[in-house]
């Protein structure tokens, strides 16, 4: 059974999608909570909670994890996650390479694979991930059937209709959008594709994984060939073709520029007299600027106070709980840019109750973009209306079929 493309409604179906999909939530980041804990939390009735418990069970989503005695009456029992009852695949693909993630429903990762792209056509970087998919499968170990979808990351935009795409994007992605790779791969492997920004993915990364556990407003600078930024507020990502931060204009030795021109791996490249493609060999990047440290240290110093200026932007207009900046960089390299940008403006920024840094480095995982893609097929798969919010290719496998007459 597939979930149907068209939003559900705000009707009862909807509304018992949506409290299932808010225990799992709360499952997730808490494991081995029992009923009493969650009806607390989330205010419903003890006999709502009951009745969701029951349907996550009957749908092998939940299991029970023991039982907490000590208290009155008869011992209250904990539920956790069936981590192996389902599986996402998240793909980041870059210029020149991919890099594979799966992870389980837990959100544990499973395998991960990576591969160099040697090929420029859009037929044949579908081939090439297809082979990848089947490769990372077996090398999990895992039934195909258990894999509930695949999540896309690129340096693309949400919509593809904007004017001037191509020179926005680049060619590659503007053909791959072009050639629905998306819709493609879906059909020749049955599962739904969801495709996202990479910065996007990057920030769900950070919600699940990294630095932004637990955070509910908070912004990701995603610095790689580009510069771009996924915003999240009040828990949720903000999808939409917005942290196009890389396309914001600058002054720089008196001329007018994109901020990517300057803060991005590309220009340091340049710098570097390397081209774009060593980054992607990632055994000989970190000793490519290790070995120009003199020229990577002048990049930093004239990049520093562009992110200065940004951070201040972004907290005037948003006002996040923190700024995490990730990137593929050396970790000395972030250290010493997130060095240099100090001192901060003084803005709004600045209060008593602040918790959290207002600029930090993100968790250093070269799989952070895929991780967050892997995490998509996976959130779709439970949410109330996934087609509301995901740009998904295919149907999403109904999980809780024939729950909701």
């Amino acid at each position: 059974m597939k979930l149907r493309a068209s939003g559900l409604g705000k009707n009862n179906a909807y509304t018992k999608r949506l409290n299932r999909q808010t225990v799992l939530g709360l499952l997730r980041r808490d494991p081995a909570q029992s009923r009493a804990e969650l009806a607390r939390v989330t205010r419903l009735s003890p006999q709502s909670v009951s009745n969701i418990i029951g349907d996550l069970e009957q749908a092998g989503l939940i299991e029970p994890a023991g039982k907490v005695y000590g208290g009155k009456g008869q011992p209250a029992t904990n539920y956790r996650i069936v981590a192996e009852r389902g599986y996402g695949i998240g793909l980041h693909l870059d210029r020149d390479f991919v890099r594979a993630t799966l992870i389980d429903f837990a959100f544990e990762p499973k395998a991960r694979l990576r591969s160099t792209l040697t090929t420029s056509s859009a037929k044949g970087v579908q081939a090439a991930l297809g082979r990848l998919i089947d490769k990372l499968i077996t090398k999990a170990g895992i039934s195909p059937d258990l894999v509930w979808g695949i999540g896309i990351a690129s340096p693309s935009l949400r919509d593809e209709r904007v004017i001037d795409t191509e020179s926005l994007e680049g060619s590659l992605w503007s053909a791959l959008h072009s050639y629905e790779i998306d819709r493609r791969l879906a059909h020749d492997k049955g599962l739904p594709v969801i495709v996202e920004n990479d910065a996007n993915a990057g920030a769900l990364a950070e919600a699940t994984f990294g630095k932004a556990q637990g955070l509910r407003d908070f912004c990701y600078l995603f610095l790689a060939h580009g510069f771009g930024a996924g915003i999240v507020h009040d828990g949720a990502l903000f999808q939409a073709n917005a942290g196009e931060i890389g396309r914001l204009q600058i002054v720089h030795e008196g001329k007018t520029v994109l901020l990517e021109s300057i803060v991005s791996i590309e220009h340091l490249l340049d710098r570097l007299g390397a081209s774009g493609s060593a980054r992607d060999r990632e055994a000989g990047f970190a000793g490519l600027v290790e070995a120009r440290r003199k020229e990577t240290e002048k990049w930093i110093a004239q990049s520093a106070p562009h992110l200065r200026w940004l951070v201040g932007t972004l907290e005037n207009i948003l006002d996040p709980e923190t700024i995490i900046l990730g990137s593929d960089l050396p970790e000395w390299v972030l250290d010493r840019l997130i060095e240099l940008a100090e001192p901060l403006p003084h803005n709004i920024a600045l209060r008593s109750t602040r918790t959290a840094p207002r600029l930090q480095k993100g968790l250093l995982d070269r799989d952070m973009i895929g991780l967050g893609a892997a995490t998509m097929p996976l959130l779709a798969t439970i949410e109330a209306d996934p087609a509301s919010r995901w740009k998904i290719s295919g149907t999403v496998f109904d999980v809780f079929h024939g729950l909701d007459d």
